[in-house]
């Protein structure tokens, strides 16, 4: 992969000055460096991820303490940080506040996925938590796959500082996950962020993936039901389920036709991406697609 030219600010947004930071670690140790951070790291599924913390100029892991995470290429899935970082770029550009993203490369060149922790801040040398809970923790019960948009929005109605606003974030993340193949949004995907003042809101958006593009024969269309369905869906099941979340109809039409007016600029940004060429015409397809049954 051709390294990223990234500009000040993103860098600055990132690391708070403008640097790009080595990572001293080849793709085959990080299985192994995640063993060794007790409590550092979590492996989620088949892909490991990696606390890091920036020390000079490099990304170290550390147990504690890490202002980031590291989320390097699996064998199950092909391109799987390319895929991210493309995603979290289209959010953004939808409007979905997302957590700061790069896509680095390790130490024999392999590309990452690097992702800022929007749960630590920095107080001088020392990094504080911030209190936050996903969805599964928060709605207990094993299958984090079990559930609805609409009970999320019941959990943002109880805890939430302004509900009707987070009513209005889910619904257009939901819609996002949908457009771009994101079947894989499930309970751990939405969290609940206490700030500094004390407000409890949705977290910045993360995990965004397109997992129809890694798994071609992926049955649902959403990890979580709308109006009691996660298949077959269309513009009209979305404008009902902001009719349940209390979004007025004005509303969730405008953000609908956003998200589909954006079709020509996210196939040029998929032209232009870091995936191989087949998948980006693959996940051309399924935008495309996507597009059309919210358009219509």
């Amino acid at each position: 992969m051709t390294p990223i030219d990234y500009d000040g600010k993103t860098l600055r947004k990132m690391f708070g000055k403008p640097i790009r930071p080595t990572i001293p670690i080849k793709s085959g140790e990080i299985a192994g460096e995640a063993q060794k951070m007790a409590g550092g790291l979590s492996i989620s599924g088949v892909q490991p991820k990696l606390s890091l913390r920036l020390d000079g100029g490099q990304l170290v892991p550390v147990a504690r303490g890490g202002r980031f995470i590291l989320k390097p290429q699996t064998p199950a899935f092909r391109e799987l940080p390319q895929n991210e970082y493309l995603c979290m770029r289209m959010g953004h550009r939808f409007g979905l506040h997302t957590a700061p993203c790069l896509l680095l490369e390790l130490a024999d060149g392999e590309p990452a996925y690097l992702v800022k922790r929007f749960d630590r801040i920095a107080k001088g040398r020392r990094v504080e938590k911030l209190a936050c809970e996903d969805m599964h923790q928060i709605l207990g019960g094993p299958d984090k796959y079990a559930g609805s948009h609409e009970q999320i929005a019941r959990v943002i109605d109880e805890y939430c500082t302004f509900a009707p606003l987070e009513c209005q974030r889910l619904f257009e993340l939901t819609i996002f996950n949908f457009a771009v193949g994101n079947g894989d949004a499930h309970r751990k995907n939405f969290s609940l962020l206490t700030g500094e003042d004390g407000t409890v809101a949705l977290s910045p958006a993360y995990d965004l993936v397109s997992s129809r593009l890694v798994i071609p024969g992926e049955q649902e269309e959403l990890a979580l039901t709308v109006g009691g369905r996660r298949s077959r869906l269309r513009r009209e099941d979305f404008l009902a389920l902001a009719g349940r979340l209390g979004i007025a109809p004005e509303y969730a039409v405008r953000k609908l036709d956003e998200l589909v007016a954006l079709r020509n600029e996210y196939q040029g940004m998929i032209a232009g991406s870091e995936l191989s060429a087949d998948l980006r015409v693959r996940l051309a397809e399924i935008v495309g697609e996507r597009l059309d049954r919210l358009g219509s």
